[in-house]
């Protein structure tokens, strides 16, 4: 009997390892066997799809939903194909493997559409189970609509849903870096990049927004407003495709000051920007979105932003004796051990005094890393040290 019951003993614990061991592994990676699928009515022959996405390299690659081609890494395909059945055109992207960067779905069209009416529909699928489905949800007219992006680093995916009038265009939109509300009447001036020839000046609406077609090109566009220290942003029109400003104008403040100002794109969702340094009056102080304390009867932290792009804004109205440290960190990648989602988010980073930006940071693609510690201010000398280093950690007190 003391046999028959080791030996059951052993069948199960051998049961058990070979079943962890099963755990252990996944089944398929979670990005593999993702199909996005346009389709719309035959008749309308003027449609198109094209998916722009990231690749090696760290640029941006297109395919066009009519042709049947692959990407030059090989993770994704596009084909074409029209049901004569049905009367209905499907263009279809398949994802065997994301890569990090932004994905972009774009259906345009070579002539004024009202997207709405025209039967078309946005199909997300994986492995064969659909997911998601996407219709333009206005009636406004346009020659390109944008359903969705997709974060290759997680696979997230935002519904954009937005139609815009025209496809080779500068889109603008100007807030306050403290306030996060909109600068009406900014003066916009736009030069092409390589000859410094202004192709136009123009001004932002009362919304803070504006638009400018423009050829293909290089251009750096310069943005003003009395009362606010200009900026400029440099903007490249490669793939046709409108490209968006989210520009941030920060108010002239006191020589005594300094004011930094963080921003990036759509992804990461959510960045933290913190700040360590001297409190004459208690010890060193670590100030962030979830640690807003004050220092001297005093916010440092003006603006926070956990929805993507920014501005996340500290102002110091004037230093102390001590070292201040400032820091990036990925609150939506927290867990990272590994990976470059950081970097690859576009961050910027500005200093500015008095009436002048007087230090840019960017974050170089590729950089491992879910903090970025950027630079250190030496509170006795106004001196500021570049530090750029990045890494890894979980606990953003320990930053």
């Amino acid at each position: 009997m003391k046999t028959i019951k080791l030996t059951n003993i052993l069948f199960l614990i051998l049961i058990l390892c070979c079943f962890n061991i099963i755990l252990a592994f996944p089944l398929a990676n979670p990005n593999e066997n993702i199909e996005i699928v346009l389709s719309f009515p035959s008749s309308n022959t003027s449609l198109e799809a094209s998916f722009v996405i990231p690749n090696n390299l760290g640029k941006q690659e297109l395919l066009k939903g009519n042709i049947q081609a692959l990407s030059s890494n090989q993770y994704v395909s596009s084909s074409g194909v029209i049901n004569p059945e049905t009367a209905v055109t499907k263009e279809v992207f398949k994802i065997r493997k994301f890569i990090s960067g932004t994905y972009k779905l774009w259906i345009h069209s070579n002539q004024e559409t009202n997207f709405h009416n025209q039967k078309i529909k946005v199909e997300i699928f994986k492995s064969g189970k659909l997911l998601k489905t996407f219709i333009p949800k206005t009636d406004k007219t346009g020659l390109a609509w944008l359903p969705l992006e997709i974060d290759g680093y997680t696979g997230q995916m935002t519904e954009i849903n937005k139609i815009y009038s025209r496809l080779n265009t500068i889109h603008g939109n100007v807030c306050d870096a403290v306030t996060g509300e909109r600068i009406k009447n900014t003066i916009i001036i736009i030069q092409d990049r390589g000859s410094q020839e202004t192709i136009t000046r123009l001004f932002g609406d009362k919304n803070g927004n504006f638009i400018q077609p423009v050829n293909p090109g290089r251009y750096t566009v310069y943005i003003g407003k009395k009362g606010y220290i200009s900026d400029k942003f440099d903007i490249d029109i490669v793939l046709d495709f409108p490209v968006t400003i989210q520009a941030t104008l920060s108010k002239i403040i006191p020589l005594s000051g300094y004011r930094i100002i963080m921003t990036w794109d759509r992804y990461p969702i959510d960045l933290d920007a913190h700040l360590k340094g001297p409190n004459p009056t208690h010890e060193d102080f670590h100030i962030y979105q979830s640690n807003q304390t004050l220092i001297q009867g005093k916010n440092f932290l003006d603006k926070v932003d956990q929805k993507s792009f920014g501005p996340e804004t500290i102002t110091i109205p004037s230093l102390n004796p001590g070292i201040y440290t400032y820091t990036i960190y990925n609150n939506s990648g927290s867990q990272d051990t590994s990976g470059s989602a950081l970097a690859d988010g576009n961050v910027i980073v500005k200093i500015y005094t008095g009436n002048n930006l007087i230090k840019r940071y960017r974050l170089p693609k590729n950089s491992p890393g879910n903090f970025w510690k950027v630079f250190q201010i030496y509170g006795d000398s106004g001196k500021i040290i570049d530090i750029n280093q990045t890494g890894f950690e979980s606990n953003p007190e320990n930053l």
